[in-house]
């Protein structure tokens, strides 16, 4: 991985600022909300910060209800520019309240996904099914992001330790990264989780995470806490506020203090 081609022919390059991997990368990941967005907002995307987007989420179920066309031309344009795609939202919980999660997974492959997300954000799923919704994703050839957390739900972070079990059920089950809910460690609480999210990278490793962060401020604290290795999911007009603060250039940082080797 260069970690020099990602800062190569972009204007003012004499003035030097923190690097950052070039893709694929394996650490500092961008991850982007797609809430239904059209075309010509995918193409804007891409011209201005491609080279800072790594995936993109396909959420909230709005492929749901646009055609299959438009959702595989999207896949493609995004794939065409070396972003990844991964489905996820409330249409994969309410195919498991269907039963027809396998379908699901089948048809995100058809469809060109590399990832899907395995939730249960709106729905109450036990551990056990969570695992075995894992394990079936993983078996059609699919990455895994297994969200720990719930909407609505700000106690799921009252016990450290069940948070962890899950966490080692998820990975042991065979999930790629398990992504942190934003409700209730940074998300509609009076203070950052910061205990929490310590404890967690403390207990397993930085990598195994993608943090859900939807605002500057939480953002700015998983980059100064944890380094402009942090993985990230964010909105997608976030995306270069956010890579300058990987660089040390926003909110507060200094020119040179965000390092990496």
């Amino acid at each position: 991985m260069s970690r020099n081609s990602v800062s190569e022919n972009l204007a003012f390059g004499f003035i030097r600022i923190a690097s950052t991997p070039s893709k694929p990368r394996e650490y500092g990941l961008t991850i982007i909300a797609d809430r239904g967005i059209a075309m010509g907002r995918v193409s804007d995307l891409i011209e201005a910060a491609g080279a800072y987007i790594d995936y993109v989420k396909v959420g909230i179920g709005a492929y749901r209800l646009q055609s299959e066309e438009f959702v595989r031309r999207k896949v493609k344009a995004f794939h065409d520019a070396n972003i990844k795609v991964f489905f996820a939202g409330d249409v994969s919980e309410a195919a498991f309240l269907q039963g027809v999660s396998q379908q699901f997974y089948k048809t995100a492959k058809n469809f060109g996904a590399d990832a899907v997300e395995v939730s249960s954000a709106q729905v109450t799923i036990s551990l056990r099914d969570m695992c075995e919704l894992i394990r079936m994703a993983a078996g059609e050839g699919l990455q895994v992001v297994a969200e720990v957390g719930q909407k609505g739900h700000e106690d799921w972070t009252r016990s450290e330790r069940y948070v962890c079990t899950q966490i080692e059920a998820y990975r042991k089950a065979g999930a790629w990264k398990v992504s942190v809910q934003s409700e209730g460690t940074s998300e509609d609480v009076e203070a950052l989780k910061e205990s929490l999210l310590l404890n967690l990278v403390a207990h397993f490793d930085l990598q195994d995470f993608i943090f859900q962060a939807k605002d500057g401020k939480s953002q700015y604290w998983y980059i100064n806490t944890f380094g402009n290795q942090v993985n990230l999911d964010i909105y997608d007009h976030q995306i270069i506020d956010t890579e300058l603060m990987r660089r040390g250039i926003r909110k507060r940082g200094v020119f040179g203090l965000v390092g990496s080797l």
